[in-house]
């Protein structure tokens, strides 16, 4: 029988055969990487960075970001627009133009990753120094077990909303320090179980939500929420953006294709089928019973869209809000990993328990010490983490062409290795996480409902700009001692390399877009 393009009967079944073979592949190889990445996760100086052969395709991403931002949680803001005072037009477009910052920003965060192969925390060693790394780790784990609390008491209030079980308080400390499960133990189940069965239930449920309030219900299009207020439509912006930010995008894409444009997919289908659909949807049941408290608009969601099957939205709900605080306690072990991983006789476990620890802490620190804790959390992580990526961004990719500066990124410096300082990197990040801080009303004494403009997206531009001003300062008053003020680690301060080159290991592949030649460097190295 031919197989040529006029077949019609054998050539198509034969492409379906070989889409199933390797469906089956990419599951086979993605179970076996994510026992790996439970294991070692490249997270440490001695297990280095994530091989080209370890890269994973787009669909994983789609679905895993699906997973962080398709979930009750999401609903929340809708909540808190329509708390704010804002219709459902303002509450679509904040968080729409919000979404653009925030994947403006994800786009080169990811990018970084990607090409280098490395964490976020393992990224400012080679770029930041001792001091700068340490500071970045500790925001990290900070912002990261900060978030972990905060999406704990969303999930005790989720089974309060469903059940009235009442004990928030003590649900969300225990959830807090639980939810380090599937890091702990390695149990993966739940991550995929989460990423390709509840997520895709949990949009599907929301799409017939929205569905059904356009056609059944459209009068409450129109609502003008009463009462409330105070969120102007800048503050709404940036609550947006730290909603959306994880800000170790690098930990996540170091697994991605070293291309550009290539997590646009992922980001763009979980964005919008996620975050704006459940925002939108989170204001029109806040609108519909004329209430913005959580538990209600979970209780009320239930009953309207799912009709009424309390047991199915308690498994969605719990597995969902696991799922994100596995996404949390990944970014805050790698922090801490970075830090102490590489002690000899200290094992990741370890890493795991504190920061299992810390995050039952901030499970009663955010939800019921800190007055406005939400924001406080939001406007940190938007701000703290994302710029620093931005600064190492512009370290690694626009110095060799702007500066002729080149700091290669194929070896991971021990500490004892690793500089001290790059100090217009160090100043650049303090200065503006300060005016991002001030700028946001987190600072004590300051309401973070009022804001300076969009503090988040301010701060990155301040950060970058200030630390292009010092290198150029570097470079014109002490050209010979460059490579020491900005930090240059021992395992490179020697490299002789050319200037304007962009060395990581895609490029040294010869797999990035305008790589340098292959270098007469030391393959891609792990230094314990």
């Amino acid at each position: 029988m031919s197989s040529g393009p006029g077949d019609l009967h054998h050539h198509p079944r034969e492409e379906i055969a070989h889409d199933v073979a390797e469906i089956r592949e990419d599951l086979a190889f993605e179970r076996e990487t994510l026992d790996e990445s439970i294991k070692h996760d490249y997270s440490t100086s001695d297990t280095g960075i994530v091989p080209l052969d370890r890269r994973r395709p787009i669909w994983h991403f789609a679905g895993l970001w699906a997973s962080f931002a398709a979930g009750f949680s999401f609903l929340f803001v809708g909540t808190e627009l329509y708390a704010g005072g804002h219709d459902l037009g303002s509450t679509a477009v904040i968080t729409l133009l919000g979404i653009a910052i925030y994947v403006a920003y994800a786009i080169f965060a990811a990018y970084l990753g990607s090409r280098t192969g490395q964490t976020h925390a393992l990224l400012t060693r080679s770029i930041f120094g001792v001091s700068g790394s340490w500071l970045v780790s500790v925001f990290i784990i900070v912002g990261a077990t900060g978030w972990t609390g905060f999406q704990a008491g969303l999930m005790a209030q989720i089974w309060d909303g469903l059940y009235s079980w009442g004990h928030v308080e003590l649900f969300a400390i225990l959830f807090a320090g639980l939810m380090v499960f599937n890091n702990l133990f390695g149990f993966t189940g739940i991550t995929v179980f989460a990423r390709y069965l509840v997520t895709p239930l949990i949009i599907l449920w929301i799409v017939y939500l929205v569905i059904k309030v356009l056609v059944s219900d459209s009068g409450i299009l129109n609502d003008q929420p009463k009462g409330g207020g105070g969120l102007s439509f800048l503050a709404g912006v940036a609550v947006v953006i730290g909603f959306a930010m994880w800000g170790n995008e690098p930990d996540i894409f170091r697994y991605g294709k070293p291309r550009f444009w290539w997590p646009l997919p992922a980001f763009a289908f979980a964005l919008l089928f996620g975050f704006l659909l459940f925002s939108v949807g989170g204001w029109m049941m806040a609108a519909m019973i004329q209430n913005a408290d959580f538990a209600p608009v979970v209780r009320e969601t239930t009953k309207y869209s799912l009709f009424g099957a309390f047991w199915l939205a308690f498994i969605l709900g719990t597995i969902s809000q696991f799922a994100i605080n596995d996404g949390n306690y990944y970014e805050a072990i790698n922090g801490g990993q970075n830090i102490i991983g590489g002690w000899r006789r200290w094992r990741r476990v370890y890493t795991c328990v504190l920061i299992a620890l810390g995050g039952a802490f901030s499970g009663w620190l955010v939800n019921y010490q800190f007055t406005n804790g939400f924001f406080k959390v939001a406007a940190f992580l938007a701000i703290t983490v994302p710029t620093a990526s931005v600064i190492m961004f512009i370290d690694h990719f626009l110095l060799p062409r702007w500066f002729g500066i080149s700091r290669p990124l194929l070896k991971i410096p021990a500490w004892t290795q690793t500089a001290w300082v790059n100090w217009p990197g160090l100043i650049a990040l303090c200065g503006a996480v300060f005016f991002g801080a001030w700028a946001s009303g987190i600072v004590p004494g300051e309401d973070p409902t009022r804001l300076w403009g969009i503090p988040p997206l301010e701060a990155w531009v301040l950060g970058g700009a200030t630390y292009v001003a010092g290198v150029w300062l570097v470079q014109s008053f002490a050209p010979a001692r460059v490579k020491e003020l900005l930090g240059f680690s021992r395992v490179v301060v020697d490299e002789d390399v050319p200037p304007t080159a962009v060395i990581d290991i895609a490029s040294v592949s010869g797999v990035a877009p305008g790589a340098a030649p292959r270098m007469p460097m030391t393959a891609p190295a792990v230094t314990s």
